[in-house]
């Protein structure tokens, strides 16, 4: 096994497989790079991504040209650099008190697509190659076959690095049942949606914070989620709107809202403005005008919040097909919701991992084929299970943050939604007013 001649196989350019490129190239380590999307427009602006606990591992993992361009991907790269790194604060929907806030700590905020395209920046990306299958060889190394308009594509590597995302192909691969593999879909429907706002509004609302924050209704137990996605600065509309993303969402059980049965999504675009504001209609401002100001032709995405807790390392052993060298990182490996704000944290600390326990076999080569090999395999089996470890916990705690999120009596500091990173606001002088 020629570990230094043969690359890395990384499936998917998302913002993790991407982090993991731009590290490997920092350290000489060849790889290919495939994604299913037709090209990098393909998805859209995206919404936004915020980077704390795994900042430090983020900056350590980019090549500095790339660190130095951080700021064309902030939301707000005039608050960034005047140090407002954003309070996170939880309120009450009725009263517009704000009852718990993040302490104080180094965070980026960025959008997700602009950090995205960043990313790419001297990275070949195959694009239109949908994983379909992985196949071991004789000489250790793995055969990984794509889909493409032109009929199937076979690419050889020392490895695969699975970053396809929650409903990951590979993973798919390595757990062919399907309830090995399939996603854990929660009791809970959202609605999201982005709106460009005034300054009039949008003025009013950065008083509360100047990037994000969140909510629970007491009477409902109906959950509101509010992000602004750029700023004047680096909109390029020339006035001071801003782009801004919200969120509504509610628990999918009889009951809510006085009705007998569950509370679906509608299909259409309207009707879902529609329910968006009727959910928000008896909470206070500006959560209410937030959402009542709304474009009625606005696109209303459908979210299914679901995750995918990786299984024991003995699951691995026994049912993922031969040896260690096809691995999952990112959303592939730990599928969760984002109500810890924790999924692209947890993604940036696998590749971290990975590169850690990777990186001193692939930088040595293949002076001894067999025994690199060995090493590589072992090394790709000790990320595994330190991902599990790390990452199985963080699931199940992003899992019961968003029940208790639309279970608006479970929200207290014991909450995963609130506890180990959150302090109470003490009213009256910590608590924010709503209304100027």
């Amino acid at each position: 096994m020629a570990t230094r001649g043969s690359p890395v196989i990384i499936v998917g350019g998302g913002i993790t497989g991407l982090v993991l490129a731009q590290a490997l190239t920092k350290r000489s380590i060849p790889f290919v790079i495939y994604e299913r999307d037709p090209d990098p427009l393909y998805r859209g602006k995206g919404w936004g991504i915020t980077i704390h606990w795994a900042l430090k591992s983020l900056l350590d993992l980019l090549p500095q040209h790339i660190i130095d361009r951080l700021p064309e991907a902030f939301v707000d790269a005039d608050a960034t650099k005047n140090g407002e790194n954003g309070k996170f604060l939880f309120f009450n929907l009725r009263t517009g008190e704000a009852l718990w806030q993040v302490p104080p700590a180094k965070r980026i905020r960025m959008g997700r697509e602009k950090f995205r395209r960043l990313l790419m920046d001297g990275i070949p990306i195959n694009w239109n190659h949908t994983f379909e299958s992985f196949e071991h060889t004789a000489n250790g190394s793995v055969n990984v076959t794509f889909n493409t308009p032109s009929g199937l594509s076979t690419v050889n590597g020392c490895i695969v690095v699975g970053c396809d995302g929650s409903r990951s192909l590979v993973r798919q691969c390595l757990f062919p049942i399907a309830d090995d593999h399939t996603n854990h879909r929660l009791p809970v429907r959202l609605l999201g949606a982005s709106a460009i706002y005034p300054d009039s509004l949008a003025s009013t609302v950065r008083k509360l914070d100047p990037f994000f924050f969140q909510g629970g209704d007491p009477e409902t137990s109906a959950a509101h989620w509010f992000s602004f996605l750029d700023s004047p600065s680096t909109s390029g509309r020339g006035d001071d709107s801003r782009d801004c993303q919200i969120l509504v969402s509610w628990p999918f059980r009889s009951g809510f809202m006085g009705r007998d049965e569950p509370l679906e999504i509608p299909p259409r675009g309207p009707e879902r403005v529609k329910l968006m504001k009727t959910i928000s209609s008896s909470w206070a401002d500006p959560f209410r005008s937030i959402v009542e100001n709304i474009p009625e032709d606005a696109e209303i995405k459908s979210i299914h919040l679901e995750d995918w807790v990786p299984p024991p390392m003995e699951r691995w052993d026994a049912e993922a097909p031969g040896p260690h060298r096809v691995i999952l990182v990112g959303d592939a490996a730990h599928a969760m919701t984002m109500y810890r704000g924790e999924a692209a944290n947890h993604g940036i600390a696998d590749v971290e991992l990975l590169v850690s326990q990777i990186m001193p076999v692939l930088a040595r080569g293949g002076l001894d084929e067999q025994r690199s090999g060995e090493e590589l395999l072992q090394a790709c089996r000790r990320y595994t299970e330190e991902m599990i470890e790390r990452t199985a916990p963080a699931v199940l705690n992003s899992r019961q943050a968003c029940l208790d999120a639309h279970t608006y009596e479970r929200i207290n500091e014991s909450s995963p939604l609130i506890m180990k990173r959150v302090v109470r606001v003490e009213p009256p002088a910590s608590k924010v007013s709503v209304g100027a």
